[in-house]
């Protein structure tokens, strides 16, 4: 399944209250209770300075190195930290998912390959706390794009809005020329009630029209660029999915017939 990514809404300018998120944190299939991440997940790459003729110099990227991550939590029953730590050394993926529990933002990160590099236990005489640290060496780490589908409902949850899907390809297919008009009156209706319009199957739309391999490549491009302008026109919010009906299972978009 591929998708593409939502609309980017820019925040009007000035000051804005920081969020505040919860963590989460996963391996093995289990949640692991009580950890907070210490530090950041950050890449850094060397920069590498060749001196040139007639005292001239270009950098060009060198070496990549991800940071260590480090965990910490109170010290308590759980034993996953020092299972993990002190069994044979084992390669884990862990997932990190950050939610603001004010409108329920959540954000997803995998860490790859992590391993462990260091374990302790570290009491406070002065508070009595005992602390239990975790820190691994990641081989790499990306953020989880949430399907197109979550996107658009956390848009329309910020706006006070309903989403309406619109089955693209469906739509192309079953009223072809009236295609154009129809999508018109759609996105009339969508900015009348300030909806987020969710459109599924838009590889109709973005399909490359060199060698015809399915129903969708019988579409005319100037169809298809007549579609693309009104939607470009729109001023609401669009959310974009490829072929994605596994992504809508609670409901397929609409083909609307035509007035």
């Amino acid at each position: 399944m591929h998708e593409a990514y939502p609309e980017v809404i820019t925040p009007a300018r000035g000051w804005q209250q920081m969020r505040s998120f919860g963590i989460e944190v996963r391996w093995d299939g289990e949640v692991v209770s009580g950890l907070s991440l210490v530090g950041p997940l950050r890449d850094t790459v060397d920069v590498v300075t060749f001196r040139e003729n007639a005292g001239s110099s270009r950098t060009v990227p060198g070496r990549s190195t991800t940071d260590v991550a480090r965990f910490e939590r109170d010290l308590g029953d759980d034993l996953a930290l020092d299972l993990w730590a002190r069994g044979p050394v084992l390669r884990k993926d862990v997932g990190l998912t950050f939610t603001d529990p004010s409108d329920g933002l959540s954000i997803s990160y995998t860490l790859h390959s992590c391993w462990v590099c260091g374990y302790g236990v570290v009491p406070d005489p002065g508070t009595g706390a005992v602390v239990e640290s975790l820190s691994l060496s990641v081989g790499r780490w990306e953020r989880v794009i949430p399907p197109a589908s979550l996107r658009a409902e956390h848009l329309a949850v910020q706006r006070s809005a309903e989403v309406r899907r619109v089955n693209i390809g469906a739509l192309m297919s079953k009223y072809q020329d009236q295609t154009p008009s129809v999508l018109d009156r759609i996105l009339a209706e969508a900015t009348r009630k300030g909806d987020v319009l969710f459109l599924d199957e838009a590889d109709a739309l973005f399909a490359k029209r060199s060698t015809v391999q399915d129903s969708h490549d019988r579409f005319a491009p100037d169809r298809v660029d007549q579609v693309l302008q009104l939607l470009s026109a729109h001023a609401g919010p669009i959310v974009v999915a490829e072929n994605s009906s596994a992504d809508v299972a609670s409901g397929a978009g609409e083909a609307v017939p035509p007035a």
